[in-house]
């Protein structure tokens, strides 16, 4: 695939945004941050292979986009049921603006291309804006109170009644404070794998390179793979905090840790 055009001043203002954002959150982001940046990372690599073999369109639904712009939409709706944020609700809704532009493009014959590539390109640009601010709110959270939860805590509030003291609910958010990351990723690796059968299969589709069904294919199985993977991981570090947190507490009072331990 060519190098963007970097001569044109919006594009050079998008990918110096992407960088930044990518960036910042590998630097100093949260996991929902970090995990939000890889999100994005993984849908450009997707598009750079895609388009490596097809090239973009706009008087005609751009299947690449569409899939890129499902996975955003996927992943960032679970990232806002999971974090502990309010960033990932609002890029859940951009990439929903993204896939409604291709829908809009499907019934729509007389469409301008203009304004179905910014229905579909300018929401993803707000989402990278979404992740800076985010990265630089947790930051200023980590100054404020020393810490930053991650990850929603969905047990916590039917706990409280039997809340013998602030230690113990503090206690409570970190045991069971967790992720279900794994399942997007594995569902963003489906996508991959039903976009590659559909090019493959679906009449008057673009003729698109073995190299890049194979590339994509592979991403597909190491994605669901990866996925399975790292929820399992989750739930198992998950029964093994519970565990931990209910032997400690019993009927809401701290095991007394004998002189010998």
């Amino acid at each position: 695939m060519a190098l963007p055009d970097f001569s044109e001043p919006g594009i050079l203002l998008y990918y110096s945004i992407w960088l930044a954002a990518l960036g910042l959150a590998a630097w100093r982001g949260g996991a929902p941050e970090r995990t939000g940046a890889g999100f994005v990372a993984a849908t450009f690599l997707v598009q750079s292979i895609a388009y490596g073999s097809v090239a973009p369109k706009f008087w005609e639904v751009d299947a690449v986009a569409l899939l890129a712009d499902a996975i955003g939409f996927v992943a960032f709706g679970a990232l806002a049921l999971n974090a502990k944020r309010i960033w990932p609700l609002f890029a859940a809704g951009l990439h929903l603006i993204s896939l409604s532009a291709h829908f809009a493009r499907q019934v729509e014959d007389d469409m301008v291309a203009l304004a179905y590539a910014t229905m579909s390109a300018v929401p993803t640009g707000v989402a990278l804006l979404l992740i800076i601010f985010g990265t630089l709110l947790h930051q200023r959270r980590l100054k404020k109170s020393g810490e930053d939860l991650p990850w929603a805590d969905f047990e916590l509030w039917r706990e409280f009644w039997r809340a013998p003291s602030k230690h113990y609910i503090d206690e409570h958010r970190m045991a069971f404070s967790r992720s279900w990351i794994g399942a997007p990723v594995a569902t963003c690796g489906l996508l991959l794998i039903c976009y590659c059968i559909s090019a493959l299969t679906i009449p008057e589709t673009p003729e698109i390179a073995v190299g890049t069904v194979t590339a994509l294919s592979a991403m597909g199985v190491a994605s669901i793979a990866g996925g399975l993977w790292l929820h399992q991981r989750e739930t198992a570090q998950h029964m093994t905090e519970t565990k931990a947190f209910r032997d400690k507490w019993k009927f809401g009072v701290p095991m007394l840790q004998s002189a010998a331990g």
